[in-house]
């Protein structure tokens, strides 16, 4: 074996191991691109399912926030008329603080309308004095005047009574809507933690997603570089069978040269000696190098 062969089979051992070891990580790096994929596609997943949550979140936080402002403009009307229940209650009071200042305590309505229908039949039935009748019919008008604030008085305290009832009520209103409306508070609050927790959150993802794309990328350019050392070493691996292969047909063109040479050295003996030439020696002389 020549040195040229020898070194080129060297050199083809050596590829061979580079080739080798090349796939090797090759095979790794594919895996490895693999399995980020599959961190990459889990991640977004993840991403998606955290946006989905921050858009429910969101919702109901606007949902939340729409029925406070509905409480707190209730709220509002209800004080409001709390305030006009409180006028128009001093106003009653002041009628009933009034009819009473002029009529006293002791005023009853069915011995005033007795009264009055008593004077009134007098009038009627008996044949009186001018004089008295006047008198009757000034009594009878100063009784209804009467009798007309007493009723106004009455009907002021039944006012009263209904305007008392109408404010307790404003109030246990008023206390159960601002009981409400602290409760969306503290909703709206936790959500509005919710949706900063979210958004950490996604930040967080997005980053990792970044870093992962980030590793995929360079595996990728070192898959590159492999593979494109891989081809460039499988195509000298190549050549150098190629080259072997010319070597040895090489060598075997002049073995056989050689052989045919000898042979027709023989053969031109035996016909300068005048010896008997056979198939095979005239195939030498006169086949040429067939």
């Amino acid at each position: 074996m020549s040195k040229e062969e020898n070194d080129i089979i060297n050199e083809i051992s050596e590829i061979r191991e580079q080739l080798k070891k090349l796939k090797n990580e090759k095979s790794v790096i594919v895996g490895n691109i693999k399995e980020l994929k599959r961190r990459r596609s889990e991640l977004i997943d993840k991403l998606r399912k955290l946006k989905d949550k921050l858009q429910k979140i969101r919702k109901e936080l606007d949902e939340l926030k729409t029925r406070r402002s509905i409480l707190i403009e209730e709220r509002r009307n209800l004080i409001r008329r709390v305030k006009d229940v409180k006028n128009m209650l001093l106003q009653e009071r002041e009628v009933i603080e009034r009819v009473k200042a002029e009529l006293g305590r002791n005023v009853s309505i069915p011995k005033l309308r007795n009264r009055i229908e008593q004077l009134e039949w007098r009038i009627i039935t008996e044949s009186l004095p001018l004089e008295v009748e006047n008198r009757l019919v000034k009594e009878i008008m100063k009784l209804e005047s009467i009798l007309e604030r007493a009723v106004e008085s009455i009907k002021a305290r039944e006012k009263y009574q209904e305007l008392r009832a109408e404010l307790k009520s404003l109030r246990v209103r008023i206390n159960d809507v601002s009981k409400e409306i602290d409760e969306l508070n503290n909703k709206i609050n936790s959500l509005r933690e919710s949706i900063g927790y979210v958004k950490n959150e996604l930040s967080h993802i997005r980053e990792m997603i970044g870093e992962v794309q980030g590793k995929i990328q360079e595996s990728v350019n070192k898959l590159i570089n492999i593979t494109e050392r891989i081809n460039n070493l499988s195509t000298r691996y190549r050549e150098l069978q190629e080259n072997l292969r010319n070597i040895r047909l090489s060598k075997q063109k002049e073995l056989e040269k050689a052989i045919l040479e000898k042979k027709r050295k023989k053969a031109l003996e035996k016909l300068s000696k005048g010896e008997r030439l056979t198939l095979e020696d005239l195939k030498v002389l006169y086949g040429g190098n067939e």
